[in-house]
């Protein structure tokens, strides 16, 4: 309680100092994660600084800052740990969360009479800024993975099938299985995170003016259409080809392709000595007359 007690004191000061700077593109640094057992001295911070908040911008501010520590710790545990890190459910739910909060106050501010579309443009390109780089945690660790797969494909198991080690052949085709499972529930869970933010960020999309409404219709659509040109340039690429094993031919075939050359060579044989027979028998009949 001694060390708990003068940080507590000093969180009160951070909100103001935090909103006289202008919003910060990159993330800030994940501290704990969900997978610490400390980590609810991270969310008691957090805690202080939401309850000494008072100004109903200012918190809504704060909830898409959380929401940026959020993503810093999804990045840790996915960078470290994979998409199947312990703590990643959690910081997923604490994230849409945050969004959630801060479009609640946005709604419970319009209730109110006031003129929210300027608060909502302001956390809209802040969360967006934040959500760019949540994609590309998800996109750099797909390219990881699909860089592993790669060399245990074309390198580790070409060489160990060309040597014959079955039991290395059997280990790297199981790293291969796990590591396409790893890339599936990746995505999934790249689409399922991306559509339940995008669900409550819709809500204080709408609380913009109509003029800011169309400009992120044509970014996102701008932005849909980069991600699905990637895509097709990935579907594209030529898949890693494992290498052609050697087919051993059917003992039965490989025999009677011996048996049929065997009896060409007879009738050949055959033939010859036949050839050579009539013209001993012409010789003859010419010798008698």
């Amino acid at each position: 309680m001694n060390i708990i007690k003068p940080i507590a004191i000093s969180l009160l000061f951070i909100p103001f100092l935090a909103f006289a700077q202008s919003p910060q593109v990159t993330l800030p640094s994940a501290g704990l994660t969900p997978e610490s057992s400390f980590y609810f001295l991270d969310r008691l911070g957090e805690n202080l600084r939401q309850f000494f908040t008072f100004n109903p911008e200012a918190k809504a501010k704060l909830q898409i800052e959380f929401a940026g520590e959020r993503i810093a710790e999804i990045k840790i545990m996915v960078e470290e740990k994979g998409v199947n890190a312990k703590g990643l459910a959690i910081a997923q739910s604490l994230l849409q969360a945050n969004v959630a909060y801060a479009a609640e106050i946005v709604s419970e501010e319009k209730t109110s009479g006031k003129d929210v579309s300027a608060l909502a443009k302001t956390l809209n390109d802040e969360f967006d800024a934040r959500d760019k780089l949540l994609e590309q945690t998800f996109k750099d660790a797909k390219a990881q993975l699909k860089a592993q797969r790669k060399e245990i494909k074309t390198n580790l198991l070409a060489e160990a099938r060309r040597v014959g080690d079955t039991a290395q052949i059997a280990i790297l085709e199981a790293q291969l299985k796990d590591i396409d499972g790893q890339i599936d529930a990746l995505g999934q869970k790249k689409d399922q995170l991306e559509n339940s933010l995008q669900n409550e960020q819709n809500k204080i999309e709408d609380e913009m003016s109509k003029d800011d409404q169309k400009k992120e219709e044509i970014e996102q659509k701008e932005e849909q259409e980069a991600v699905e040109a990637e895509e097709a340039t990935e579907a594209d690429e030529p898949e890693e080809v494992d290498e052609p094993k050697e087919i051993d031919e059917p003992k039965e075939t490989s025999e009677q392709s011996e048996a049929g050359e065997k009896d060409n060579k007879k009738d050949t044989t055959q033939n010859s000595n036949s050839s050579n027979q009539g013209d001993q028998n012409t010789t003859k009949t010419e010798d008698n007359e």
